[in-house]
Order: C-alpha cells, then structure tokens, then sequence
C-alpha cells in the first residue's frame, strides 16, 4: 500500500488554526462558492429535502442553500474550529457534523443534494470519496462540486523548483480523471463548467500569508523537513 499523501490530523489541524481568519482571507474559497451557488440556480433545479455541505468550512454557503430551498442542511467538517465558526451564524434548518468525507455519518439514499466548494482537491482516493458522496446521494439527486486543477498555483511550484525538489505545492486531480470518477460511480454530468480565478499578491510573502490564513499550507509527504525559514522565503522573491 503506498503511503498517504499527507496526514488527515494534520490537514484537520491547520484547519483549526485558520478558522478565525478564514473568512477574511478567503476570497478566492468564498468566489468558488458563489459561482457553483450559481450555477445551481441556473439549473433551475429546485432544491428540496436534505442537503449536505461537505467541507463546509465556516458555513458560508449555508444561508443561500437554505434561500435556494434546501429543507434541512447538514454541515460536514474535518475541522472542529470551522464547525465552531459556522455554529456562530446561529442558522435553523442546519446540523453541523464533523466528519471524514470519506466516511459520511449519513445512512444510503439519505441526501436530496450534495455541496462542495473546494474539498475534494484534499482527498486522497478521489475515486473512493466521490464512491462515497454518491452512496448518500438519492437515486436522481444533486451533486454540485467545486476543486481546483492541475495548473493551481504552478507560479509558486516554478519558484520552489529554483531552490529544491521537495514537494511544496498539492497535486490536483485533472478534468479527465475527475468526469472518469464521476462516471464510474453512476453519477451523470448535466453541467461542467471551468473558470480561471487568478488573484494577485504584492509579493510571495502576501501569498503564504493568505495560504497561512486559509489553513492550505503544505503538510504533504515529501515535503522539506522542518521549517522553510526566512532565508528560503526571501530567495523566491
């Protein structure tokens, strides 16, 4: 068997340090959601029944779920912080679970649809997750997801590959392999949709900040061991 990607405590971890900030750093993360909010609505599919946010991080799609339609809304979080954060919207109509998204505390057939913004890219087995999306899915339901692909932050991984060959940046999963997953967990595509969202730092150092505040640092096997350090930070400039 070969070894983990990077270790779910740490990931859940990193997760919990950021949930107070989350919210202020996280434009990109809160632009993804809105555009797959959308993106629901221009199917016009009326949401109804049980709904999960899987990854909901701090809750911030909870509300237009709920506008949407969604009857009840469960929140599912790896992060405990991030489940503390998202209790504070004081919204009814929402249970907050934390949970491995690999292995949903939800019954089969438990689900009228399915949400998620920018969880799966951290999933070790995209294959065996999505399997497992789908196992609570309702026979016709929706499924609405959002990631990243392969091409996230390649200006970062070109300046880490100047100074050395550790791994530095997530891999990510691409297109082809992602519709392949979705297919063979009997799941249909009716919309696919791909945006470029290209933010801009006034240095690498804005950048780490924002991926600090995020709780999205590197804790991927193969990585340096240690710290960077400031040396190592001042030679991508």
């Amino acid at each position: 068997m070969s070894e983990p990607l990077r270790d779910k405590r740490q990931v859940s971890q990193q997760f919990n340090r950021a949930a107070r900030c989350y919210d202020e750093a996280a434009s990109v993360q809160q632009q993804a959601v809105d555009t797959l909010l959308d993106l629901l609505q221009d199917q016009q599919l009326p949401l109804q029944g049980s709904w999960a946010d899987i990854g909901c991080g701090t809750g911030y799609a909870f509300a237009p779920l709920l506008q949407l339609g969604a009857g009840q809304l469960t929140g599912l979080d790896l992060a405990s912080g991030m489940l503390q954060t998202a209790a504070a919207r004081h919204l009814q109509g929402v249970s907050l679970i934390r949970a491995d998204a690999d292995a949903l505390p939800l019954a089969d057939n438990s689900q009228s649809g399915i949400f998620s913004s920018l969880m799966l890219q951290w999933s070790e087995n995209t294959h065996a997750t999505l399997t497992e999306w789908a196992r609570v899915l309702q026979p016709g339901g929706t499924m609405a997801i959002a990631t990243l692909l392969p091409g996230t932050h390649r200006e970062l991984q070109q300046a880490w590959r100047k100074i050395d060959n550790y791994r530095h940046v997530n891999p990510f999963t691409s297109q082809h392999q992602l519709t392949r997953c979705l297919f063979d967990c009997g799941l249909v595509i009716t919309r696919l949709y791909q945006q470029q969202i290209q933010p801009c730092y006034a240095d690498i150092n804005e950048l780490l900040r924002t991926l600090k505040a995020i709780g999205a640092t590197n804790v991927n096997a193969g990585r340096r061991p240690g710290l960077a350090g400031r040396a190592l930070i001042r030679s991508l400039d």
